[in-house]
């Protein structure tokens, strides 16, 4: 064997292998980073909405005790929840070196807390869809709100209100989970090109 056949060898298996830019792979980093500001702001906000909701649901003269109950419930959840979520991104908001390897680091480790907090997600709405059913359950037979304006009232400003989020949060954090799953095969292919 000789020198020349080693060299041609080694720069076939370069050639083969995956490139990694460099510079994409910063300016993604930078970009989900704001895009992860942005979202924690957009999370602080629907929360402030719906602990004002609760809060208007307890300081309402015309709602029923287990619904004060509830949106106390409702108001613990919402804010634990938010806690979470600020929780489970510790550790993601900046990379520990600008390497190639610490970058990929970075992303693998959005992408797993993206995968926990979409998971997160999606039992939170089960867990308020299921026990605002329960809830109401009794509230939601004809006999109750057929003759009660006021409960009438109520029940459809909490449906026009919380169906187009809870079905749009379901459907989000869905597609959001399939494609954290995508990006981490992406990053474990980039992370073997790497080593």
């Amino acid at each position: 064997m000789n020198t020349h056949d080693d060299w041609q060898d080694w720069s076939t298996q370069w050639q083969q292998q995956p490139v990694v830019d460099v510079e994409r792979l910063r300016r993604r980093t930078l970009n989900k980073r704001r895009r992860m500001l942005a979202m924690v702001a957009f999370e602080t906000v629907v929360s402030m909405i719906a602990v004002g909701e609760c809060a208007w649901l307890l300081a309402s003269r015309h709602v029923d005790t287990r619904w004060k109950l509830f949106a106390l419930g409702a108001m613990v959840l919402v804010t634990v929840l938010w806690i979470v979520s600020l929780w489970l991104r510790k550790g993601t908001w900046r990379a520990a070196g600008e390497r190639v390897a610490d970058l990929l680091r970075l992303q693998a480790k959005r992408a797993r807390a993206g995968l926990r907090l979409a998971q997160l997600q999606l039992w939170a709405v089960g867990v308020v869809v299921g026990g605002s059913i329960a809830l109401a359950w009794p509230s939601l037979q004809p006999s109750a709100w057929m003759h009660d304006a006021a409960l009438r009232r109520l029940l459809l400003v909490q449906i026009v209100a919380n169906a187009p989020i809870a079905l749009g949060g379901v459907a989000f954090c869905l597609w959001y989970i399939r494609r954290q799953r995508r990006r981490l095969a992406r990053i474990a292919q980039m992370q073997a090109a790497d080593d």
